[in-house]
């Protein structure tokens, strides 16, 4: 009976050492690899980029959308009208089905062939001597293109501009539009951030259940490594030998010393990087989707659609590259949009159309709130609301707090009205349990650069000594 406990301690002992083998490498590549995610993100298009490289919308001759192409009683759901290879389109349909209509003939368009790639694709080839698109083949994924954010958009067309950045893009098969780009800078050092780092390699990231089985089984490994050390460590201070604080010399001090220093941040990491990948639903917020249907209303017809854009193109809208739906309690609207960003709402008669107190107040009955509460305008970022470096948020935004539930706050778009963000019990969850503890954002004085850099670079300094000390110690048991 009084070996027991020795026995336990000695199965910790082992369990720790062996955690460390099979995963200490892995431990030191997360941690030098987010030092990179700092500073160069993963490849994301952002759609300020997108609209710069498209064309105004050329009224002339536009809008035909004869019934027999839409049909009056059919609803078009999502809409977007954007110049494609010289011609104003009409993009109708979202998710996994778009159709293509040209709106100078009023005739579908089949899928878009490698010449209108070249040609939109070329659109991102400004200035006196733009750089040509040459096609690198058409895919279906690869490294960057990976993630089923894409799998509408499949397969895609490859170009590469003869750039100083080296630029890749990949044109959407289904739309025309560019959904996808690279720089080689990105390319680079995504190889020694993202990609290790979220275990996101794309032989891997394309069987998504596999891949997110994966990063959670290793994190989990992970996390009892980390936890093993944190008991070990503070055992051996305490039974320490006497006129020492520590048991151990050389290598083995410096692991017990930071291990210390350091341990529990380390396991804070590994558990909210687990969190990230939401295991087991334990952070699943209920999701926004009847809230956005009883924003929406009934979706626009086809007839309604017809009259409307009739309408837009009668008053030739300048300096307009993209026109979107935005339909809001059962009435159509449009979101037009600049090269430049700017975004206005018109009506279905061409007009500006501002959301109004009634608009306001539709929206936070709809949303549940009390007859008197209205959505609030934010100009300042909120605890919830906010850009951190690579992820911005738009602003302004409406917020509304749900008050039988001061728990649920709502973000509305400031232009269209559009819900644009729901926080309820288990989003705070996740906010704090891993935005806040994975990438040390609980407040806007500590997300502020150079704070943040330097915070963040002495934290991962000494976790990564951590784990590399750690990691040699395994590996010289085996040799």
């Amino acid at each position: 009976m009084p070996q027991k406990p020795l026995t336990m301690i000695r199965l910790i002992f082992l369990l720790h050492r062996y955690l460390g083998i099979a995963v200490g490498a892995l431990m030191v590549m997360w941690c030098l690899s987010g030092v990179v995610m700092m500073y160069v993100g993963y490849p994301v298009l952002e759609e300020q980029r997108r609209l710069d490289a498209l064309t105004p919308i050329d009224w002339n001759g536009c809008c035909t959308t004869p019934s027999a192409t839409l049909g009056d009683a059919e609803r078009t759901g999502q809409f977007q009208i954007e110049m494609l290879a010289g011609r104003p389109t009409l993009t109708v349909g979202g998710e996994a089905h778009f159709r293509l209509i040209d709106l100078r003939t009023g005739l579908s368009k089949p899928r878009i062939s490698p010449e209108q790639a070249a040609a939109v694709a070329q659109g991102y080839g400004k200035g006196d001597s733009p750089p040509g698109a040459r096609l690198l083949g058409r895919i279906d994924y690869d490294q960057w293109t990976v993630a089923g954010d894409f799998d509408s958009d499949r397969p895609l067309y490859h170009f590469a501009l003869d750039d100083s950045a080296r630029t890749e893009i990949y044109v959407s098969s289904s739309t025309g539009r560019v959904v996808q780009r690279t720089t080689g800078r990105e390319r680079f050092w995504n190889w020694l951030g993202a990609v290790p780092h979220w275990l996101y390699f794309a032989q891997l990231r394309r069987h998504a259940h596999l891949w997110s089985q994966v990063v959670i089984a290793t994190s989990l490994i992970g996390c009892f490594l980390v936890f093993t050390g944190i008991y070990i460590g503070l055992r051996q201070v305490m039974r320490r030998p006497a006129g020492r604080w520590s048991p151990y010399a050389g290598i083995n001090l410096w692991h017990h010393v930071v291990g210390l220093v350091f341990g529990v941040l380390a396991l804070t990491w590994v558990v909210s990087g687990l969190l990230s990948m939401n295991p087991w639903g334990w952070l699943e917020g209920a999701g926004a989707r009847q809230e956005r249907v009883r924003l929406l209303g009934n979706e626009p017809s086809g007839g309604d659609l017809e009259a409307a854009l009739r309408n837009i193109a009668d008053a030739h809208p300048a300096a307009i590259v993209s026109l979107g739906a935005a339909p809001l309690n059962g009435r159509l609207y449009f979101i037009a949009t600049t090269a430049t960003g700017e975004r206005r709402r018109l009506d279905a008669a061409g007009m500006r159309a501002p959301l109004l107190d009634a608009d306001l107040a539709f929206m936070a009955a709809a949303l549940g709130a009390e007859p008197r509460s209205i959505p609030q305008l934010m100009t300042q970022e909120d605890s919830y609301y906010f850009t951190h470096h690579h992820d911005l948020a738009r602003l302004p935004v409406y917020r509304l707090v749900v008050p039988s539930d001061p728990a649920i706050r709502y973000y509305l778009d400031a232009v269209s009205g559009a819900l644009l963000m729901k926080v309820d019990h288990g989003a705070r969850a996740y906010r704090w349990l891993h935005e806040g503890l994975h990438r040390m954002d609980f407040a806007p004085t500590l997300r502020g650069r150079p704070q943040w850099d330097v915070l963040m670079l002495l934290l991962m300094s000494g976790v990564t000594t951590l784990c590399a000390t750690g990691a040699y110690l395994g590996y010289r048991r085996l040799s």
